[in-house]
């Protein structure tokens, strides 16, 4: 008996303990709702185009207060639509995460009032994809052709290769060839500071050597041109 009295006595002190909390969280009847949406950046994308489309299956975060504790999640139905139900009034922050090409992520969130019943929250919009967080450079090489030490014609140099690597490492990480308009570009580049080079002859020995160009990156999602453009001697 007195075990079941001391029950009850416990229980009707988290009760009151909980009717008399007045901060965020969770106890209450207000629900909080919203959409998120996945900016899509593709890739091999030469224009940084992108797609929009509802994230389905999506976690959603809550946090109790703007700069409060972790309280909740729930995942996205197949409309982007999420809700949290039985939240106190109060100040909430609400979020989903964005996912770099190199794998970090980044919360995008959303500050919110919530007040008696239905609350609505901000569009959520979230960036996947290869291409997100990169940049692109972009070049072209000229060719002279010459036959025994004498020129006889120059235009793109269709099909060359061009190589890049980070900046005082001596390897390559990756190359690309030249189009049918002289243009070459490397694309899913990270912040930094890069080598890109090709490789040249010498008219009358045919001995190769390289011809380079530095180049920082230091924006996301921006086309770089090279300043100039790369000539070579190709002998045929």
């Amino acid at each position: 008996m007195k075990k079941y009295s001391y029950f009850i006595l416990l229980l009707a002190i988290s009760v009151i303990t909980a009717s008399c909390n007045k901060d965020e969280g969770l106890g209450g009847s207000s629900t909080l709702e919203g959409y998120v949406y996945n900016v899509i950046h593709k890739d091999d994308n030469f224009s940084f185009s992108i797609d929009t489309i509802p994230a389905v299956k999506e976690d959603v975060f809550l946090r109790f207060g703007h700069e409060g504790y972790f309280g909740d999640d729930v995942e996205t139905d197949h409309t982007g639509m999420y809700r949290f139900n039985y939240l106190r009034k109060g100040n909430y922050s609400v979020y989903a995460l964005s996912q770099y090409a190199d794998d970090r992520q980044e919360a995008v969130i959303k500050e919110v009032h919530v007040g008696s019943g239905v609350n609505k929250v901000e569009d959520i919009y979230i960036h996947t994809g290869k291409a997100y967080g990169t940049a692109m450079v972009k070049g072209s090489v000229k060719a002279l052709y010459y036959d025994k030490g004498r020129k006889v014609d120059e235009g793109p140099a269709i099909e060359k290769r061009v190589f890049i690597n980070h900046y005082g490492e001596e390897t390559h990480f990756d190359d690309v060839r030249v189009g049918d308009q002289g243009v070459f570009i490397f694309q899913k580049l990270l912040p930094g500071k890069y080598e890109i080079w090709v490789t040249t002859e010498d008219p009358e020995t045919e001995k190769l050597t390289s011809v380079k160009q530095l180049i920082e990156i230091d924006e996301w999602g921006k086309i770089y041109e090279l300043p100039k453009i790369f000539t070579v001697i190709i002998t045929v």
